[in-house]
């Protein structure tokens, strides 16, 4: 097992969840024991699980993981700080897009189940950042956690989202 993945799935953990407890207990109904297993490379987890993890990223996230996990049994300095270089790629990436004129941006509301569980984390903003390649289906999207207090403000000062995009997401966005 990537100590790569494992890094990056812990760190996307910490932002959705409250803890990696609430997320392994919930999510992957495994033993605490179990967990510490995988996060130490001595266990495989089940396709059902796996499939959780991989859940903790939309599509293009995890082809990005996947990227950097290859990235790092070459570079030593993505093997060093994959987090770092998984983050810095996700914003490098959602900046062009944004640039391009082509992408759609808009807060993440939460649906129904998700605003049940008191396992997630809720004092966040998530922006969304969509390309559309006019194909039916296809749509790739990048996920950035915000303070909450940003769409507020937004609202709040009717300012446009995707000029406040460009003006301010990179002093709030660490890399």
């Amino acid at each position: 097992m990537q100590e790569a993945l494992i890094q990056i799935v812990l760190h996307t953990i910490k932002e959705k969840y409250m803890s990696e407890k609430a997320f392994y207990s919930t999510q992957l109904d495994i033993t605490p024991q179990n967990w510490d297993r995988w996060k130490n490379g001595e266990l495989n987890l089940r396709p059902n699980n796996m499939q959780a993890i991989i859940n903790l990223f939309t599509d293009y996230e995890w082809m990005l993981v996947q990227k950097v996990i290859r990235n790092a049994t070459f570079f030593p300095e993505v093997e060093a700080k994959p987090i770092g270089e998984y983050a810095a790629i996700k914003f490098h990436v959602a900046k062009k897009w944004v640039n391009s004129g082509n992408a759609e941006l808009e807060f993440q509301t939460e649906n129904e189940e998700e605003s049940d569980e008191q396992h997630r984390k809720l004092n966040g903003t998530v922006l969304r950042i969509e390309m559309n390649y006019d194909f039916w289906s296809y749509k790739d999207r990048i996920e950035l956690r915000l303070p909450g207090v940003i769409q507020q403000q937004i609202e709040t000062e009717k300012q446009d989202l995707l000029e406040w995009f460009k003006e301010n997401v990179e002093e709030h966005y660490p890399i």
